[in-house]
């Protein structure tokens, strides 16, 4: 693997863009730390308007330079996660806002305090319209708030309870080792997070299988490790959730976002009742590719042999024009992303695994990808630019104070992008040979998607309410429950080697951030009834589309999302997902 240095600088993102320098951060972290004395000063007194306002335009201050140092130090630490500036940095850094929280403890009991009235008051006041979610949320969160010396306790106690997702990330990318594989022909291959997906879609069964083995021995090796890790995880969840008067991790996270309960179990229920389309999806590629023992390695590999290498700029420039339906002003913003370096391409020695997008107010998002020059490579580019755009147009045209969306809305401008690239690349397509790899993608991606992290979702539900119940939980436990979906969601479908899937759930980080994964589901499920219509040239859902991806969070998730025509509380966004899936596997049989 190359060296960072090794990399031409168009293909680095360009960090100057937040701090021309170190010095310039060291000021700011500096200009951060005095911070909690002076929120201090303001305790005792927000029940006069003109000091509340002065607190809250505080707040706002704080904020933003708090996103723009721990957005770059986020950043540094991702082009080279043994950085050991940087390291220490996000340690100072998390001192910092744990003090910033304490100091803040007050607010909330101070004016509820002060009664229901007073808060209506202030929402009544045009001053204070852009913190009107906040001020709304104050009164919804009343029978969740603690007394003040409580929320201090609380919020000193965070760090020790937490940190699981770090202890999970260093494992997963500096400290877990994969043994070298030999295919059917006897060459060695290295088995890393950056190629395994590529091992196994390799023609070669040997590959695959060896690959594959390699990878699973590679987490279990540290399964009581991150079993132990995980319900410790699960256990803080539920520290937080009891303690704040939830009757469940899972309420407090719907709470949060101001969700009904209603959304998760309609996802859980509609998806358990069609689990029949992954059945089917798999049963024609084992047909296909005639391999009676259709094994988990065989999963990624195509019915159909289409391997084609893009470089960077043939991806970016299939991917503008698959998003061109939306017309100048969304692409002028893609251009900008890729002329300005606001993407980090390709693997290095050190880099973060996978990809993301980080949205900043100012100066606009950064991307973070591992490239390696295939037809995956487009897809993962269209997601990552739809969370940009999403951020970059909510900044255009939000204050700060709403410019941010929740994580509820952020995968569905991610995989409104993929819906739309399938759809440009499956009508352009030259020859059944390449339709059939996108429409096979096309279902994978819907599958892995909106199934596989329901399953999760499911997972990481009886984990917490192991905990939550007080019932013993363990690594056998959790293996042997995660191995039980495994054969509820593919069925006879898929042969369960006895290779330890039940350690698999091992591997995944955002088991980290409870109730994370089903939103993947959600936000491919409205992504596909948006994808529908705009590519279907309605002028009405584009419009509306459009529309959400600048609102930011100026409502509730659940209200912006069925302003802009989705309301996951109905069947009818479930019904219109069915129907693609059952129209894209129709296409895939008649194409075999």
């Amino acid at each position: 693997m190359k060296k960072r240095s090794q990399i031409d600088e168009k293909y680095k993102w360009n960090l100057l863009d937040i701090y021309k320098n170190d010095d310039e951060l060291l000021e700011d972290i500096e200009r951060l730390k005095s911070y909690p004395e002076i929120i201090l000063k303001f305790k005792g007194k927000l029940k006069k308007v003109t000091k509340c306002l002065e607190f809250f335009t505080l707040s706002t201050e704080i904020s933003k330079l708090a996103e723009k140092i721990s957005s770059y130090v986020y950043l540094r630490l991702s082009e080279n996660m043994e950085n050991t500036k940087f390291i220490e940095l996000e340690s100072v850094l998390s001192d910092i806002s744990k003090k910033i929280s304490v100091a803040s403890s007050f607010e909330e009991e101070e004016l509820l305090s002060y009664g229901d009235k007073y808060i209506h008051k202030l929402l009544a006041d045009e001053r204070f319209a852009l913190y009107k979610i906040e001020l709304q949320d104050f009164l919804r969160n009343k029978d969740h708030i603690l007394p003040e010396a409580q929320e201090i306790i609380v919020n000193k106690s965070r760090s020790a309870i937490g940190g699981y997702s770090d202890v999970f990330d260093n494992l997963d990318n500096l400290d877990i080792k994969f043994e070298s594989v030999k295919d059917s022909k006897g060459k060695t291959h290295e088995v890393n997070q950056h190629n395994y997906v590529e091992l196994l879609e390799s023609k070669d069964r040997v590959l695959r299988k060896n690959a594959y083995l390699s990878f699973t021995k590679g987490y279990n090796n540290f399964n009581n490790t991150i079993s132990s890790n995980y319900i410790s995880s699960v256990e803080g969840d539920w520290f937080l959730a009891d303690v704040y008067n939830f009757k469940s991790t899972l309420e407090m996270s719907l709470h949060d976002d101001n969700l009904p309960n209603d959304i998760y179990t309609r996802l859980i229920e509609n998806i358990r009742k069609n689990v029949k389309y992954v059945h089917k999806f798999y049963n024609l590629k084992k047909k296909a590719l005639k391999i009676s023992d259709y094994s988990v390695y065989d999963k990624f590999i195509s019915v159909v042999d289409f391997k084609k290498k893009y470089t960077f700029e043939e991806c970016f420039d299939i991917v503008k024009n698959a998003l061109s339906v939306f017309g100048d002003e969304y692409i002028t913003c893609l251009t900008k992303a890729k002329d300005e370096r606001w993407i980090d391409v390709y693997p290095c020695e050190k880099k973060e695994g996978g990809g993301y997008c980080l949205s900043m107010y100012k100066p606009h998002p950064y991307i973070l990808l591992n490239t390696v020059d295939d037809s995956s490579s487009i897809y993962t580019l269209a997601h990552e630019l739809g969370h940009a755009m999403h951020g970059y147009l909510s900044a255009k045209n939000q204050p700060f104070e709403t410019y941010d969306h929740t994580i509820f809305l952020a995968e569905i401008a991610s995989t409104v992008n993929e819906v739309l690239l399938f759809k440009y690349l499956f009508q352009n397509s030259t020859n059944k040979k390449e339709k059939l790899f996108h429409v096979e993608k096309y279902i994978q991606n819907i599958i892995s998607t909106i199934y596989v992290q329901s399953l999760f979702s499911e997972f990481e539900y009886f984990a917490h309410t192991l905990v939550e119940n007080g019932k013993p939980i363990s690594k056998e436990i959790l293996n042997k429950k995660y191995s039980d979906l495994i054969h509820d969601y593919y069925g006879s479908s898929l042969k369960n080697t006895k290779e330890d899937i039940g350690a698999g759930w091992s591997r995944i980080p955002h088991f980290y951030r409870s109730y994370y994964v089903y939103k993947y589901a959600t936000g491919m499920t409205s992504a596909i009834n948006f994808a529908r219509g705009i590519f279907s040239g309605d002028e009405d859902v584009k419009n509306k589309y459009l529309n959400f991806l600048k609102s930011g969070s100026k409502d509730y998730s659940y209200d912006t999302l069925k302003t802009a025509g989705v309301d996951l509380l109905t069947n009818e966004p479930y019904d219109i997902l069915f129907k693609e899936l059952s129209w894209a596997l129709k296409e895939m049989e008649n194409l075999i």
